[in-house]
């Protein structure tokens, strides 16, 4: 089966952007306060880093997230109208069926169990 993505919504491809990038966000955030808290050498000016200290796990992912974010919903928005020119990406997907070990288990309550 064939089939096309011919739109994105631009706010959900925001919030997936967000989410994604403040995660990436949350992960340069902690090795950031990381080496921020690295002693800082006599005489010498601490960089915005080493200023930052802890909050980079706040302050770092808030703005990854949120560029992220814009920048995913403007390539949805790009993908949108190319899309409608060219036509949208094709996607060939297929049925699988789902074999007995691939079945959930059936729980068993014991309450449910008949008394002899």
């Amino acid at each position: 089966m064939h089939l096309q993505i011919r739109r994105i919504s631009t706010s959900s491809a925001f919030l997936v952007g967000m989410a994604l990038h403040g995660l990436i966000g949350f992960l340069v955030g902690i090795g950031l306060a990381v080496v921020a808290g690295l002693d800082v050498p006599a005489g010498t000016e601490p960089s915005i880093v080493e200023r930052l200290g802890a909050w980079a796990i706040v302050v770092v992912p808030f703005v990854y997230g949120v560029a992220g974010g814009l920048l995913t919903a403007i390539a949805a928005a790009l993908y949108n109208a190319v899309a409608a020119v060219v036509g949208g990406i094709r996607v060939e997907m297929r049925s699988v069926r789902r074999t007995r070990a691939d079945r959930p288990e059936k729980s068993v309550n014991p309450n449910s169990a008949e008394e002899a």
